[in-house]
């Protein structure tokens, strides 16, 4: 019973570990910046990732991107998308860990992945691109 209760408490600690582990760190992620976007920018790609992040995105970082949603926490706020500041790495790559997993633990940004594909958050990037200075 004892070893038992022990083995569970080792499975917790270590999905948590990796629930952790798998937020997006402050200062980029250089594993999912080698990632490139598979999903080549286009009016069609944008137009879908501008549907996807209206329904998912719009109500904390804003209409337009700016991080004034109506449902935008304060501590932090979220990101202003259409700036050149990417505090968890600007390429399309550390975007999409960031959207997939959340921003860690001191952010109420929660993983996308159980309601986003893939090519859904790669649409929604290519939108964000769309909103904010050219890279």
């Amino acid at each position: 019973m004892r070893r038992a209760a022990s083995t569970g408490l080792i499975i917790a600690w270590a999905l948590a570990w990796a629930l952790a582990a798998s937020a997006q760190n402050r200062g980029g992620n250089p594993q999912a910046a080698a990632v490139k976007n598979p999903v080549p920018s286009s009016a069609k790609s944008i137009a879908e990732g501008q549907k996807l992040y209206q329904t998912n995105c719009r109500h904390c970082h804003g209409a337009k991107g700016l991080g004034d949603g109506p449902l935008a926490p304060t501590d932090p706020s979220p990101s202003n998308l259409t700036d050149a500041e990417w505090n968890h790495g600007s390429s399309d790559g550390e975007i999409h860990a960031l959207i997939a997993n959340g921003a860690g633990p001191d952010s109420k940004m929660k993983p996308m992945k159980s309601k986003l594909s893939d090519n859904d958050i790669w649409n929604v990037i290519n939108y964000i691109r769309s909103l904010g200075p050219k890279q």
